[in-house]
């Protein structure tokens, strides 16, 4: 900072004085007259919208101004230095600290603002303690609560059989029957039902015989099934046998008694001679086709049996 020194007159006495130090310091000439004569003073001193505190030049608070912070805001005006402007609405005054004076329950730079969800007052600085979602006045603070709760601070859910707004509505359940704070629906215990919880249950006692009935044509129809998963079985197996005896004829002992007991009934009878016995016994050894029926014959009557 540059310091420019004024020279006066011989007979003037000047000398300079350091207020304040520092920032926002600004110089003023002093003219002082006495008897002796006239006296110069530079003095350092604050600038305007500054004020001397311990030494140093500090900013106006808000709502002052001027040399010293000696002078309030004018008429609309407010804030540091007094620099912002009021709009308020519907005839508000203005504050020259804070601005536009709200109404309880209302902030913003026009008032036009509802304390938000959670505040109420002045400027809406006060805390709500509303519990389970309770509303909150914004004049007052006072809690409005919700349909099943009631108390200052709506911390109670309704009883002796009341539901609803304020707890004024009057369940209609049944003795046993547990109604609902909110709602007033009623939660029937087991065995009972409807609107009111009023009604019995009944039990059907055809139920369990029924179960039965249908236990036992489960258990016969699995059981028929087996039966013909049997049959088809044998039967593939029979069919099977009958394939491979066509392919390999191998019976002899089988169709040798079958011939002899042909054999002893024709003698019995008396209806064969010596030589229709040697063309049987022939046959017993040199027919290998008749073999072979016999053996499809066998398995066929094994087949029909089934």
């Amino acid at each position: 900072m540059h310091i420019a020194i004024l020279l006066l007159p011989v007979y003037v006495e000047s000398f300079i004085s350091m207020v304040a130090t520092g920032q926002n310091v600004c110089p003023q000439i002093v003219i002082r007259r006495n008897s002796s004569g006239n006296k110069t003073q530079l003095i350092f001193n604050c600038c305007p919208n500054y004020f001397l505190r311990d030494g140093k030049c500090q900013e106006c608070p808000a709502g002052k101004w001027g040399q010293h912070c000696l002078l309030e805001c004018l008429e609309n005006y407010h804030g540091v230095q007094c620099k912002n402007i009021c709009n308020c609405l519907d005839g508000k005054k203005c504050d020259p600290v804070h601005g536009c004076i709200c109404d309880i329950g209302f902030n913003g730079p026009q008032c036009s603002n509802v304390c938000p969800y959670g505040s109420y007052g002045v400027q809406c600085s006060k805390e709500c303690s509303c519990a389970n979602d309770a509303d909150c006045d914004p004049v007052s603070g006072v809690c409005i609560c919700h349909a099943g709760w009631f108390g200052n601070h709506c911390t109670q859910a309704c009883s002796n059989g009341t539901y609803g707004t304020n707890c004024t509505a009057e369940c209609m359940c049944s003795k046993d029957a547990k109604c609902d704070h909110v709602t007033g629906e009623c939660v029937c215990p087991a065995g009972r039902f409807g609107y009111n919880c009023t009604k019995h249950t009944k039990v059907d006692e055809n139920s369990g015989n029924s179960v039965l009935v249908y236990i036992m044509m489960a258990a016969a129809l699995t059981g028929l099934i087996c039966v013909v998963a049997l049959f088809v079985k044998a039967k593939e197996a029979i069919i099977r046998k009958v394939h491979k005896c066509n392919k390999n004829p191998s019976k002899p002992n089988i169709e040798r008694r079958k011939a002899k007991r042909r054999l002893s009934s024709a003698l019995t009878e008396d209806a064969h001679t010596e030589s229709s016995i040697i063309d049987t016994e022939t046959s017993l050894f040199h027919n290998p086709k008749e073999e072979e029926l016999y053996c499809e014959i066998e398995d066929i009557d094994d087949l029909n049996r089934l």
